[in-house]
């Protein structure tokens, strides 16, 4: 973000929660969303879909995980306390409201299902340009 508000980079590609508040500031200026549809406070900006990348959609998204042979009891005290943080009405309202989060709040076996899919549609993009962590 730095370099895109500095002129370093031409493009950068972020959630909605990392670039809004630049947004608003004036300090970079919204190209596309890549969201099936458009968030509300980027109303005018169009989705990859709407600009004739039928099907295209990468949405940026946070898990949870734990160590191996974490105990199950321990893993479900966590999933319970921090659903019920992310439902509070004053958390929820900050997420999706002001940081454009949508919350889909499953549990670990959906959250294992996801993360397989991510796993098929991205491991061959970064297989097939040889993409390496720093």
């Amino acid at each position: 973000m730095n370099d895109a508000i500095a002129g370093h980079v031409d493009l950068i590609i972020g959630s909605a929660a990392l670039v809004m508040p630049q947004v608003m500031a004036k300090s970079i200026v919204p190209l596309l969303q890549t969201g099936a549809t458009r968030i509300p406070t980027l109303g005018t900006v169009p989705t990859a879909i709407d600009d004739g990348f039928a099907g295209f959609e990468s949405y940026a998204w946070w898990g949870v995980f734990a160590p191996a042979g974490t105990p199950k009891p321990t893993i479900a005290r966590f999933a319970a306390a921090l659903g019920e943080s992310l439902r509070d009405p004053g958390v929820s309202k900050l997420l999706t409201d002001s940081l454009q989060v949508t919350l889909l709040l499953g549990d670990a076996q959906a959250e294992a299902k996801f993360l397989a899919e991510q796993m098929a549609l991205w491991g061959p993009v970064v297989k097939e340009n040889d993409i390496k962590s720093d």
